[in-house]
């Protein structure tokens, strides 16, 4: 039966875990992905509940749902991929990362609603990825440099090294990038602020920095703001993001006649496109510099670099 076919109303518990979320989720300190991840956890307890798969009478109260028995039944039916909207014959199996979700999530129900948690064992966080040393980190802000004086008319190319030296400089995160606008700029784009938001196990209140940028960074600033500028009067409305698309994309609408209708230019740039305009540009480099004496690849992912300007960030600070 699907749930769509429960007719009866929730048990108290989850009722009032439902409530419970619904309040976590207003608080300004969680981010939109935790708030996903809250009442994701949230609507897997209730079917669990719903479904028998947990101890009997634990949806009397949030308590009784986040009895060790309980969470050890839920997470097992979770790692089977039993909790499903709708049920399907061959369930996945569901992975590391999302057991790890879900273990964060119940921790921080656990404590909002004042009840001790007792997990299982949480499987293991693989080893981070190399990051990038600061010889290779500038070998790659000198190739978008060299690029962008060679293509001074390819937008593309000029976001792509004003976005890499905000992210030397900061240590940004992907949507910490994406949420940037033009007011968090300095007047003569000497300062950027940032808005941090910690990646936890815990709910971490957002917080706003405001760092110096490098005579470099600035010079790739003035070089991307009026291609910017070009790019944004061809959309529709105002458009305050510092990023923004440099061509137009599939809305994923369809029209009447069966026609796709595409984004204009201009649109504010959203983490995934930022991930893959830096790939791109990474294979291009990787390709060009191969067999160079001491050159080695450069990993193909935007958060390796972050991580390794933040790590030096931090040490400053000490």
């Amino acid at each position: 039966m699907s749930d769509s076919q429960h007719k009866a109303p929730p048990a108290h518990g989850v009722a009032e875990l439902e409530r419970l979320v619904e309040g976590l989720v207003q608080r300004p300190e969680v981010s939109a992905a935790r708030a996903r991840q809250l009442r994701w956890v949230a609507g897997e307890l209730a079917r669990a509940a719903a479904r028998g798969a947990l101890p009997a009478g634990a949806g009397h109260s949030v308590g009784g749902l986040l009895e060790p028995r309980a969470v050890a039944d839920y997470l097992e039916s979770a790692a089977r991929g039993e909790l499903r909207r709708r049920a399907v014959p061959d369930p996945a199996r569901s992975s590391d990362a999302s057991m790890r979700v879900r273990a964060d999530c119940l921790a921080i129900v656990a404590r909002a609603a004042g009840v001790p948690l007792e997990l299982p064992q949480r499987p293991e966080v693989p080893e981070p990825r190399p990051t990038v040393d600061a010889r290779r980190r500038s070998l790659l802000l000198r190739h978008l440099a060299d690029g962008a004086g060679r293509h001074r008319a390819d937008p593309g190319r000029l976001r792509l090294l004003a976005l890499v030296g905000v992210v030397l400089d900061t240590g940004a995160r992907a949507g910490e990038l994406c949420a940037l606008r033009l007011d968090d700029l300095g007047e003569d784009l000497d300062q950027v602020r940032v808005v941090r938001h910690p990646q936890a196990r815990s709910v971490s209140p957002p917080r706003t920095e405001v760092l110096p940028l490098s005579g470099g960074t600035r010079a790739a600033l003035r070089q991307w703001l009026p291609a910017r500028g070009g790019l944004v009067a061809a959309a529709q409305g105002r458009v305050d993001a510092l990023w923004v698309s440099v061509r137009g994309n599939h809305a994923g609408v369809v029209d009447a006649e069966g026609h796709a209708r595409r984004r204009p230019p201009g649109m504010p740039l959203m983490p995934r496109g930022l991930a893959r305009a830096y790939t791109r540009t990474v294979a291009d480099l990787n390709v060009e510099l191969a067999g160079s004496p001491g050159w080695e690849p450069l990993p193909r992912r935007l958060e390796q670099l972050r991580r390794a300007v933040a790590a030096e960030l931090a040490q400053g600070e000490h």
